[in-house]
């Protein structure tokens, strides 16, 4: 009997041996547990606002040409207005403006009363295109042979420039010039110097470019020559608005 306790002892002795030597494996195999340091201190910053502009001739221009009509009956003055707008037309088409820079902007057929607004004296059409004129120079002399071709009404002319891109790159990079050299004595004042950007955000514009209304077209069809244009300058304007880390 002594005999078979202590084979029972002794089984019972390397089963726990065996279970610790497990626990012993099962700890060491499992991966440390890694404490981050945390640092609650916020970053210091500072924000500026830098602006930038470059500057440049309009090589594109945009009128509004259009053709009035009137007669006793609107389908009359309709049908003048069509003949007159049709060679108008046909005249930009002849002076190299293309299908795709005429544009019909307004059309309206309306009547035309006596002083008391009760009788209808007749009817009165207007058409107007935007037309955009590429070759810039042939402004002058693009209104006054339209004018002659049949049109009696220019609401007005602006100027812009076609393919902005180039321009507004510069004004760009000079827009973030202008906004570290801002942030750079600001942090200088506060004896501190800048670290790394943080963020950074960008408005694109151009100043509105300038738009010159001009009077009923008669006044072109008498002048000598071609009528005088000037197209002056354009501006695309750049405003960045960055974060520095301040250190």
């Amino acid at each position: 009997m002594n005999m078979r306790f202590s084979t029972l002892a002794g089984a019972f002795g390397l089963a726990t041996l065996a279970v610790a030597v497990g626990a012993l494996i099962a700890v060491w195999s499992r991966p440390p547990t890694i404490v981050a340091a945390t640092d609650s201190s916020p970053v210091r910053q500072i924000t500026v606002v830098g602006k930038g502009d470059a500057k440049a001739a309009p090589d594109t221009a945009s009128v509004q040409l259009g053709v009035q009509s009137e007669a006793e009956t609107a389908r009359q003055a309709l049908t003048d207005n069509n003949t007159q707008m049709q060679a108008m037309i046909a005249k930009l088409k002849e002076l190299g403006v293309a299908d795709k820079d005429i544009q019909t902007s307004n059309i309206n057929i309306y009547p035309r009363y006596d002083d008391k607004g009760r009788d209808v004296l007749g009817y009165q059409v207007s058409n107007t295109v935007t037309v955009t004129i590429r070759n810039i120079s042939q402004t002058g002399e693009l209104l006054d042979k339209v004018v002659d071709a049949g049109a009696n009404s220019v609401l007005g002319i602006s100027f812009m420039i076609d393919q902005p891109s180039q321009l507004e790159q510069t004004a760009r990079e000079a827009a973030i010039r202008d906004a570290r050299a801002r942030a750079e004595a600001m942090a200088k004042t506060s004896n501190s110097a800048l670290g790394q950007v943080l963020s950074i955000t960008e408005n694109i514009g151009a100043t509105p470019p300038p738009v010159y209304p001009m009077a009923r077209a008669e006044l072109a069809a008498d002048a000598a020559g071609s009528v005088p244009v000037q197209s002056g300058e354009q501006t695309i304007n750049a405003q960045v608005q960055i974060t520095f880390e301040l250190r």
